[in-house]
């Protein structure tokens, strides 16, 4: 028969009021509700707790270690009740995973705004590639993670925060010949045309993946994968290496670290990625879960914002 916290807290009270009729009224229960306690704390011991005459009740020498041990672990399961009401409150520390195609551009605002929430997050960041943050979500070494949607995993929640749109990215002279004249590109314009050599991540990142899927429609001759950061493809083609894709989030960041970078808007419907938080299912409820997902989404939405607003149709 397992023992109880109830169990213990009775035998507690016996030990302090030395009678079990004032361990009853003390504890507000009748005695023999509590007289059926301490048996079944016996039981589950294998041997008495005390010894009981008429004058009053005395340990057992299992009795006097019990007692020991009881106050130990009450004074355990209070701390550990006090530790949970603490943490309903905040603050709350957690893990977050960020891909890192997105972690240098999207980090400020998400401070910020966490600044302003209503009970203070304070975030340990992993930046890796998606492949590894979903490796210590699943191990729990991660709590939550910011990547590129769907990840199709049962165990993972999936919460979309924005979409991220792709920009051709490259020297100015190189793009107003890519798109004719100086205006977005049509798709039929993008099918004959030979882009190439056109930069990428390298394979380990899926940001890589989601450039060569979207230039499937294109002429594209020359692929070079093997770069480990988007701001290494910047200066690669802002300096006449080629052209890339680059998500619309990076983009007013990189332009303003590259002397010479350009970018130019692919025709509707523009291709994208969707970027999402994502975390255990088990962790659903969580009310860190909220004030993130708030906070990553409200930072997503301003750096896109911006970045419309900032580049248009033609090469910028």
């Amino acid at each position: 028969m397992p023992v109880t916290l109830r169990q213990l807290r009775y035998f507690k009270a016996v030990v302090e009021y030395g009678s079990f009729s004032r361990a009853a009224e003390g504890v507000h229960v009748s005695q023999p509700a509590l007289s059926l306690q301490i048996r079944e704390l016996e039981a589950g011991l294998g041997s008495l707790l005390f010894e009981r005459d008429g004058h009053g009740v005395l340990l057992t020498p299992l009795g006097r270690v019990a007692h020991e041990q009881t106050l130990r672990i009450l004074d355990e399961a209070l701390l550990l009740e006090t530790m949970g009401k603490r943490f309903a409150a905040g603050p709350f520390r957690v893990a977050l995973g960020v891909i890192s195609t997105v972690a240098p551009y999207l980090m400020t605002g998400l401070l910020e705004e966490l600044e302003n929430a209503p009970i203070r997050v304070e975030l340990d960041v992993l930046e890796a590639p998606s492949s590894e943050i979903v490796s210590g979500l699943l191990a729990g070494r991660v709590d939550a993670a910011i990547v590129s949607l769907p990840l199709g995993l049962l165990e993972l929640e999936e919460r979309p925060l924005f979409e991220d749109r792709f920009l051709v990215a490259g020297r100015a002279k190189r793009l107003v010949t890519f798109s004719g004249l100086e205006d977005t590109p049509r798709a039929a314009d993008l099918a004959k045309s030979d882009i190439g050599p056109l930069l990428t991540l390298g394979e380990n990142h899926c940001l890589g993946d989601q450039v060569l899927g979207t230039c499937s429609m294109w002429r594209v001759e020359d692929i070079r994968r093997g770069s480990e950061s988007l701001a290494t493809l910047t200066r690669l083609v802002a300096n006449g290496a080629g052209l890339t894709l680059m998500p619309e989030t990076a983009a007013l960041c990189e332009r303003a670290a590259t002397p010479g970078l350009s970018f130019l808007r692919l025709p509707p419907p523009e291709p994208s990625r969707q970027i999402g938080l994502t975390h255990r299912v088990a962790s659903h409820g969580q009310p860190w879960i909220e004030l993130l997902d708030a906070a990553a989404s409200s930072a997503g939405h301003a750096l896109t914002r911006k970045a419309r607003e900032a580049i248009g149709t033609s090469v910028e």
